[in-house]
């Protein structure tokens, strides 16, 4: 079934909505659920918090894909050369800080030091600047009914020929066995990885990957 990607300058309210829901779905309302305190309502509100940061100022890119009589299936949240999420003030006022104001103070605390941790380790493993000087990938996320149509691999494609157009790495971090395979089996390389505290109220760490595609190169 053909897959047709499109880049969304201008959204409408009943968009979005119809975005954040189509995210929400695909990571069955459990997307950071333990950063969020369990509350599954605050997961369509939040997703499209990463949404409305991307229309911040133009600093993100909203990708769909769509099917044929059947329409959006699939969204993707990216950043180009020269931001990333929530490196201004604009986009954390473009929703994300009204959903932090509706958590509990452990899970606000667990946020800051997720995110410490998270830009570490992508410097670490990266590389200074990598990430900011290419694509990167902030979340996706395909329909359940319409996954394993090739949706997903289209949105990333998309984006690679982008990438490799202006001469810039394509990025991405993940965490789980199997989202470790389906990167790798996309050819993306893992730059490095390591240990990041877990959401309340689990304990200890969890292992995020750190990938790379060098779409900079002639080949990749």
């Amino acid at each position: 079934m053909s897959v047709t990607v499109r880049e969304v300058s201008n959204p409408s309210d009943a968009e979005l909505d119809l975005y954040a829901k189509i995210l929400a779905e695909a990571f069955h309302y459990s997307y950071f659920g333990g950063g969020l305190g369990g509350n599954k309502d605050l997961q369509e509100p939040f997703l499209r918090a990463h949404l409305t940061a991307a229309l911040a100022k133009g600093e993100g890119e909203i990708h769909v894909g769509e099917l044929p009589e059947v329409g959006v299936v699939g969204v993707t949240l990216w950043f180009g050369p020269g931001h990333k999420f929530l490196d201004s003030d604009a986009q954390r006022e473009a929703g994300w800080n009204q959903i932090m104001e509706k958590l509990s103070p452990e899970c606000r605390e667990w946020w800051d030091i997720f995110l410490s941790q998270y830009d570490a380790l992508v410097e670490r493993s990266q590389g200074a600047g990598v990430k900011l000087g290419g694509y990167h990938l902030q979340v996706i996320g395909t329909s359940p009914e319409h996954q394993k149509k090739g949706v997903g691999r289209a949105l990333i494609d998309y984006v690679e020929k982008k990438a490799h157009a202006i001469k810039v790495p394509t990025c991405l971090e993940t965490v789980g066995e199997t989202n470790l395979a389906i990167y790798k089996s996309m050819n993306f390389e893992v730059a490095g990885s390591g240990p990041i505290k877990a959401p309340p109220p689990y304990p200890g760490d969890m292992e995020m990957y750190v990938f790379v595609k060098h779409t900079e190169r002639d080949t990749y």
